[in-house]
Formats: structure tokens, C-alpha cells, sequence
């Protein structure tokens, strides 16, 4: 007996059997679902690492706004942890098995290439190289030897304190005017190829630029974007890939449901009821 109104019993029975007609259809076709990701995981060799699981776990808890009012929106909804970190996993391997599954084509790189183009615009460009020294003096000794034929390359191995570029004898690649502090670019875009400036005041300290190369505005070649483009039609088609994937994992799968007052509308469900959802920690709207 789990209650008893006015002297009439409902027992465990009772209400399983109310809980089995009114959401067991809905709960048997998510737990289909999850099964038929798991074994189709397996079978493919996927698995969710642990830096992708606490990519979600660290995502779920930004959504949530911290670690706390996570842990108490699971609570509030009698999930535990554990259990949700499942449900992250499940989700994970069904975005691999979609993906694995989508085959983007040449031409539809192209095709969207050509219709963004504008997201791959550039502007002018410089190519160059970078000693960053702590004192003015020091710079000024840099340049002297610079001035008497020394190598930029090994000085700038040898001496910048510019972590990002001193081993690689200061390359700085190629550069627009946004993507250094203005003390560097402004002289920078004053110079021409083979030019080598004289010790310029940073914010970090002093620093000698070397330009290499210079390019006019434009935009970024096919080929350099093609990864980037690939990504981002990935993403979105990924919706539309995972209910693809789950469809016909459903259709291909051999499914017997034993209970009679179940069978029908859970087989009815199947062929019809979109993908599983991503778990979220969004609040859930009331029914209308």
C-alpha cells in the first residue's frame, strides 16, 4: 500500500499500473533510444573521454549559473548526479554518431564560401617578426647590433621575452592592425618589406619589429577556411542529422515489446517522435 484515502487502499501495483498507461510509452521509447545509442557506439568504437565529459559537465553548470544552483536544479527534479552525467554521455555519443554519419560535400563548402563570403573578409595585412626586451637600453643595444648586420632570428631567439613568438625567432605570421596594441601596429603598417624599426615603446616593455611581407585587404582563401566552413555546416546541420540517425536506427533495429498495453502506442511513438532532447538545466515551461 503506498496510500490509503478514506479507508480505500492504492497500492504500488495501482500505481504502476496508472504510471505504465500514462507515461510508459514515453519512458520505453527513451530508453529504445538510449540503447540503440549505446550499442551503435560501441559497435563504431566511440566513446565519450573524460576532457569531452567535463567540457559538458562545465557547460551544464554555466547554463545552470554555478556548480551549486546546478546540484540543486538536479535535486529539485530528483535526478542525481550520476544520472545526469549519463544523460550527458548518451547526448555526446549521439552527436558523434550523426556526425558520423553526415557527409559534406566539396561543393558545399564552395556554395557556402561563396555565400558568406563577407565573414571571411580581411583587412590589410602585415607579416612580420618581434624582439620584446624588458628596458629601453636593452633595446637599444638590440638595435645597434641589428644596425652592424647581427641576425634578427637568433636575437630574437636568444634574448625576446615575448613567450608567444621567441622561439620561433619572433614570427609573428601575418597580423591585422587589431590584433596587436596600437604602439606596434601603427608603426608597423608605416613600413615597407625588409624595413627594420627602431626600438618602439609597448606596453610590455620595449620592442623591434622586422615586416617581411604585406598584403591589401581581401579575403581569407577557400582552402585556409575550408575546416572552419566544414565546422560550422557541421553544427548546423547536427539537429537534423541526429533525429536522421535516430529514425533509422529505430527502423533498422529489431524491437519486441512483450506488454500488450504497451505495444501499440510505444511502436506508434517510435515512428514518429523526434530525437532525444538535450539535457538542459533551463528552466521547464509550465503546460499550457
Amino acid at each position: 500500500m503506498v496510500a490509503r484515502i478514506d479507508g480505500t487502499a492504492i497500492t504500488a501495483g495501482d500505481l504502476l499500473d496508472e504510471l505504465r498507461m500514462r507515461r510508459g510509452p514515453a519512458v520505453l521509447v527513451d530508453l529504445i533510444d538510449t540503447q540503440l545509442i549505446h550499442q551503435a557506439a560501441a559497435a563504431a568504437d566511440l566513446t565519450a573521454s573524460d576532457d569531452e565529459m567535463d567540457l559538458r559537465w562545465q557547460r551544464a553548470m554555466a547554463e545552470a549559473g554555478s556548480e551549486a544552483d546546478m546540484l540543486a536544479i538536479l535535486q529539485r527534479r530528483n535526478v542525481s548526479s550520476e544520472q545526469y552525467r549519463e544523460q550527458l554521455r548518451t547526448d555526446l555519443l549521439l552527436d558523434k554518431l550523426a556526425r558520423a554519419a553526415m557527409t559534406i560535400a566539396d561543393q558545399e563548402i564552395a556554395d557556402f564560401y561563396r555565400e558568406q563570403r563577407e565573414d571571411y573578409r580581411l583587412g590589410e595585412r602585415m607579416k612580420g617578426r618581434l624582439i620584446l626586451v624588458g628596458s629601453k637600453e636593452d633595446a637599444e643595444a638590440i638595435d645597434e647590433t641589428l644596425k652592424a648586420g647581427g641576425d634578427f632570428e637568433g636575437l630574437a631567439q636568444a634574448l625576446s621575452i615575448d613567450s608567444a613568438t621567441a622561439e620561433q625567432g619572433g614570427d609573428m605570421g601575418w597580423f591585422q592592425r587589431d590584433d596587436y596594441t596600437r604602439a606596434i601596429t601603427d608603426v608597423a603598417f608605416e613600413m615597407e618589406p625588409g624595413q627594420v624599426s627602431g626600438p618602439i615603446e609597448v606596453p610590455d616593455g620595449w620592442a623591434i619589429l622586422k615586416i617581411e611581407d604585406r598584403a591589401g585587404a581581401g579575403y581569407r582563401p577557400l582552402e585556409e577556411a575550408r575546416d572552419e566552413i566544414q565546422a560550422r555546416i557541421v553544427r548546423a546541420k547536427l539537429p537534423y542529422a541526429r533525429a536522421d540517425w535516430i529514425h533509422e536506427a529505430r527502423r533498422g533495429a529489431a524491437i519486441r515489446i512483450n506488454d500488450e498495453n504497451l505495444r501499440e502506442a510505444t511502436l506508434e511513438m517510435l515512428q514518429s517522435a523526434p530525437p532525444p532532447q538535450s539535457p538542459s538545466l533551463l528552466p521547464v515551461p509550465p503546460p499550457q
